[in-house]
């Protein structure tokens, strides 16, 4: 049975939480949040807290450790971690330059420590189905991808962080686009030759874009366009479209439909529905502790989409 460390318990900290607790291997979840407010909410679920997470890791036994904190401090949180040769599921964005994604996996490879980036969506069913489609060659060799993460998110009730520069560092493409951007890559395989983007402000008055948009250029030739947004009142969508030689599918978290055109053109649902796939992520991280595996989405994996990232915001 597993001990768990959770260093920051915000709203993902919390999603976090839920889940490792409802996991059978695990025996206890350690909460440390240098804010006052964070831990009485822990402490009112009835978790053990600590204001400074290395009190909680000189303290405590632990198999494993979520690091759930504002963007900024990803990178020396995960360090620090590190020094105590404990696996890490670490929240994305995995960092906030490339030297510093760098870093992170030197001193993981160096020191042999297991590290996961939560990429939520390698864990939703519907993509995961979507990989296999893919790979079987159902719709031929891909030639065009639209990305879409278009959801209202209001930026005066969002905690300060997240809407300023030094602390969230990117806006909608940096905090909710990326999981697009990571399913593209991971879906399709593909190599990037150029990305362009651009980031506005069109409704929210933050340091941070509210609208991203973009277009990545894969070095066969295909391309991806994106768009992005947190003003999309009333209309939610979250998914792709991929356009084949020999077909299409349309997925998002929900449902996953697939154009083929054989001797008759047409639509299939597949008996699938949506998923949890916060937890399905949680539990995979469970299982490569306990069995020593691999995760699903390694530092360098994670490093692919941080690059595409960075080149869509031209740096």
């Amino acid at each position: 049975m597993l001990n768990i460390g959770i260093i920051g318990y915000g709203f993902i900290g919390k999603i976090h939480a839920q889940h490792y607790m409802s996991n059978p291997n695990v025996n206890r979840v350690i909460i440390a949040d240098p804010l006052d407010i964070n831990r009485k909410n822990a402490e009112r679920m009835g978790f053990k807290t600590y204001e400074i997470f290395e009190d909680m890791l000189n303290l405590e036994k632990l198999d494993a450790v979520s690091i759930c904190t504002p963007h900024h401090t990803h990178r020396d949180i995960a360090l620090r971690v590190m020094d105590f040769r404990i696996p890490i599921l670490l929240e994305k964005p995995a960092a906030t330059s490339r030297e510093e994604i760098k870093e992170i996996i030197e001193k993981a490879e160096r020191l042999d420590i297991k590290v996961m980036v939560a990429h939520s969506l390698r864990f939703s069913d519907t993509f995961r189905l979507a990989k296999k489609l893919i790979e079987e060659e159902e719709i031929g060799k891909i030639l065009f991808i639209i990305g879409k993460y278009l959801a209202f998110k209001d930026y005066n009730q969002y905690p300060k962080w997240k809407t300023t520069k030094k602390e969230a560092w990117g806006g909608t493409l940096f905090r909710d686009g990326l999981h697009i951007v990571d399913a593209i890559l991971w879906l399709s395989g593909k190599e990037i030759a150029s990305a362009k983007g651009l980031p506005l402000n069109l409704f929210f008055d933050t340091e941070v874009e509210d609208t991203f948009l973009g277009t990545i250029n894969f070095q066969d030739g295909s391309i991806a366009q994106l768009s992005m947004s947190s003003i999309t009142k009333g209309f939610e969508q979250i998914g792709l479209e991929i356009y084949g030689e020999k077909g299409s599918i349309k997925v998002n978290n929900e449902e996953l439909v697939l154009y083929k055109e054989d001797d008759i053109p047409k639509y299939i649902k597949p008996a699938i529905g949506a998923s949890d796939f916060w937890k399905n992520q949680i539990d995979h991280f469970v299982d490569c502790i306990i069995n020593n595996k691999e995760p699903l989405v390694t530092l360098k994996e994670a490093e692919k989409t941080m690059k595409a990232i960075f080149m869509l915001y031209e740096l």
